[in-house]
């Protein structure tokens, strides 16, 4: 059936992008009112009804096969979601590796196996080292350091402790070739995996201290950071699966950029712009948290992807802001293991923190970044007996839900024509019993987010579905499907109550609205590979001893 159904659709030449651009069109008409004569509207509604069908296949089939994504990544024709140079729905499903270029060819490729095992598409991190918190900064894997000289003219060591900073600091136009050939093995070995990088060519660290780039960038001033810029675009002009990172815990609110870092900043910018021909021209930025991209003010508006960063969890609200003119997806909050049941760095990493990526997704829809306190650091006696946790089971789980829906057609409650969705027994926002939803325009699914730290029912309108309805709830922590109610009519409110504690002794549940095509029975549960993996991670882990390693913060 599914060789039929793709042989009919590249017969006709129909593909995914035009499909969801044509039920854009409609969906606009059937929110917003338009004057369209009643014959018309049976005609879009039927027509409606026949993309998501085809849309559904189509997502279907690209799960089923598993389809490596062809980059670079660009917008969707709504700007509000990535998809690949095929037209297919690429969600940012992303891993912080923060140190990744400290660890050797055979753990980087252990590495990045097991990310892409669990269904991860993306990996965030520093393409040089500075944070005294990671694995042996500023050098590779291979006891390279990322520059030749020094500012001076004398050979650079790797030290990062100066006497007079403005003299010592590296050179950033001597650029060493074995250092940058680790890279270059690094980004291809993740190409060949289907894996986007969200890469920081100098991330500048909070307030510009120890943890980034920014006093040496000063220090280099703007001719040698701009030079810099346009070496590493050069170098990687052809690499096609680069998402730029610009900042890095700065830039906004209590850590702004002064005049001689926005100018280096900048020239940074400039220099990454000025080269043609590129593959990879998708930027994002992270400034301090409690942000979204867009606040910047002098950088904003060069960016191409917003993403909202809030150390303190507050997602929904960073998220919600971020939704808008240009993809929007969660870049960073309280990560696994650095409450109090790890590395005790951030008070609101509690257990469990995948609430965290189903809030920041649902607000956001085009997809999430993740991270492990223990991890990113990759210290060598410590990352891989890491790598295998509940959190990333959950985010397995996550990933493989994501890919099973239409998640590219989901719109957040409130937002961009969609109407409210939860209707009663929802809270603000800002708390901890907020219940994210989303819904598609055409009215064919909604999904909406019960947390852990709610019980009780809640309302939903029924009136943003197109039709009779299905009801489902998702286990976060099984993957399995739990019945609802079907035959459903789509007027009013509906009061949904989550069927008590999960599988893990918990409250968070999924509630799923959607039709049944084509006479469907009841959706079978989605596979959880989570035992496969863990299996597969003791492997690796070894006897590796934990310590305690502290997050940027």
């Amino acid at each position: 059936m599914k060789s039929s159904l793709l042989e009919a659709v590249s017969f006709q030449r129909v593909s995914s992008e035009q499909l969801q651009a044509n039920l854009s069109r409609l969906s606009w008409r059937k929110w917003h009112g338009a004057d369209v004569p009643s014959g018309q509207k049976k005609r879009d509604m039927l027509i409606r009804g026949r993309i998501t069908l085809l849309l559904g296949l189509l997502l279907v089939w690209n799960v089923g096969v598993d389809a490596a994504p062809t980059f670079p990544v660009r917008y969707s024709p709504d700007k509000h979601y990535l998809m690949d140079q095929n037209g297919a729905p690429f969600p940012i499903l992303g891993r912080t590796s923060w140190f990744i270029v400290s660890l050797s060819t055979t753990d980087y490729r252990i590495y990045i196996d097991d990310t892409a095992a669990r269904g991860y598409n993306s990996i965030e991190f520093h393409v040089i080292n500075h944070d005294p918190r990671g694995a042996h900064p500023p050098f590779d894997g291979n006891g390279n350091s990322p520059f030749l000289m020094r500012i001076s003219g004398a050979s650079w060591n790797g030290s990062l402790a100066y006497r007079n900073i403005n003299s010592e600091a590296p050179d950033f136009t001597t650029p060493n070739e074995a250092y940058w050939r680790s890279v270059d093995s690094i980004l291809a070995y993740c190409d060949a995996k289907g894996i986007v990088v969200f890469m920081f060519p100098a991330y500048v660290g909070a307030g510009g201290r120890e943890q980034g780039w920014m006093r040496e960038l000063v220090a280099n001033g703007p001719t040698r950071t701009q030079s810099y810029g346009s070496w590493i675009a050069n170098r990687y002009k052809k690499q096609k699966n680069i998402i730029w990172m610009m900042g890095g815990d700065m830039g906004t609110g209590s850590y702004p950029f002064d005049p001689a870092q926005t100018a280096v900043e900048n020239a940074l910018l400039t220099g990454i712009k000025s080269v043609p021909g590129q593959h990879s021209t998708q930027f994002s930025a992270e400034w301090t948290s409690e942000s979204v991209v867009t606040d910047q003010t002098t950088f904003g508006t060069s960016m191409t992807l917003n993403g909202a960063y809030s150390w303190s969890g507050d997602v929904n609200t960073q998220g919600r802001r971020a939704y808008g003119s240009m993809p929007a997806f969660l870049l960073e909050e309280p990560y696994d293991q650095e409450g109090h049941d790890g590395s005790n760095v951030n008070p609101s990493a509690t257990q469990p923190v995948r609430r965290f990526q189903w809030w920041g997704w649902l607000s956001t829809i085009a997809g999430y970044i993740s991270g492990n306190g223990y991890v990113w650091p990759f210290q060598p006696l410590n990352w891989r007996s890491h790598l295998d946790t509940p959190q990333t089971r959950d985010m397995a789980r996550l990933n493989e839900f994501i890919k099973s829906v239409n998640w590219f057609m989901l719109v957040p409650s409130g937002l961009a024509g969609m109407r409210t969705i939860i209707t009663g027994g929802n809270s603000s926002p800002a708390s901890d019993t907020y219940i994210a939803a989303s819904a598609t325009l055409d009215g064919t699914l909604l999904i909406a987010y019960n947390p852990p730290a709610r019980t009780g029912s809640f309302s939903v309108n029924m009136t943003v579905m197109s039709g009779v309805t299905r009801a489902r709830w998702f286990d976060p922590t099984k993957a399995t499907y739990t019945d609802a109610g079907s035959g459903l009519i789509n007027t009013g409110s509906r009061s949904f109550t989550p069927p008590g504690k999960n599988g893990v002794g918990e409250n968070d549940w999924v509630l799923v609205l959607d039709h049944l095509i084509l006479g469907s029975s009841a959706a079978t549960n989605l596979p959880d590979h989570s035992l496969a993996i863990r299996k597969r991670s003791r492997s690796i882990g070894g006897r590796e001893t934990t310590s305690i390693s502290q997050r940027r913060s």
